[in-house]
């Protein structure tokens, strides 16, 4: 997502397969040492790396989290749908209907959150309440993939001529990052609650139907 030095080489690695012509119109617009104009101090790029990874760290965390919480509840899913079908009457006659409803609708909401933590944000979310004024980051990849090449190449250059843009670019992408680091953390700890809430209700319920019903 961030780049802090770009050289023609970059475009090579980057348009491998495109053709030679389009890489030739590419190394046009930019010239090496010259693109990112005013340099960022190696403090701000080791700042700026840092907490990139940590938040790269904590996506993939909260993803393993909610992976976890679907796999184990669609597991319980599969158990449970067909074992209500084949004892229906049991289970009718024992009232023990209420504690599997519990269960099977905390799977399922448990299953729901899960499923909105792994889901791809929409690109939009990464310019919303942005100032109209303000260019897009061209450090992302999500504002720039359907763009052609030379397009892109020229945009680079010229968000890219001013060194207080830059860091302009690279503080927006750190927000929306984390500002989505921070709702898939909450939806993680909403679905534990609602599972963990859930499986006590169950428990519950199941005690009382056998020792009062």
């Amino acid at each position: 997502m961030l780049v802090y030095g770009l050289n023609t080489s970059y475009f090579y690695t980057l348009n491998n397969k495109h053709s030679t012509a389009q890489i030739e119109k590419a190394k046009r617009y930019t010239m090496k040492g010259e693109i990112l104009g005013e340099k960022l101090s190696k403090q701000t790029v080791n700042i700026i790396r840092t907490t990139q990874r940590n938040n790269i760290e904590l996506t993939a965390i909260a993803d393993g989290k909610a992976n976890v919480l679907l796999s184990l509840n669609a597991i319980m899913l599969t158990f449970l749908i067909p074992s209500i079908g084949s004892h229906m009457e049991e289970i009718i006659q024992e009232h023990l209907y209420v504690p599997l409803s519990i269960l099977a609708i905390t799977c399922f909401i448990t299953i729901y959150i899960s499923t909105l933590v792994l889901r791809p944000s929409k690109f939009e979310d990464f310019i919303e309440g942005l100032d109209p004024e303000m260019k897009f980051s061209p450090f992302f990849f999500g504002n720039f993939f359907d763009m052609e090449p030379e397009e892109f190449f020229r945009y680079l250059k010229e968000s890219s001529s001013n060194a207080e843009l830059v860091k302009a670019h690279l503080a927006q992408d750190l927000y929306y990052v984390g500002k989505r680091l921070g709702k898939k953390m909450t939806w993680i700890r909403q679905a534990f609650d609602i599972f963990l809430i859930g499986i006590f209700l169950t428990l519950i319920s199941t005690g009382i139907v056998l020792f009062f019903f």
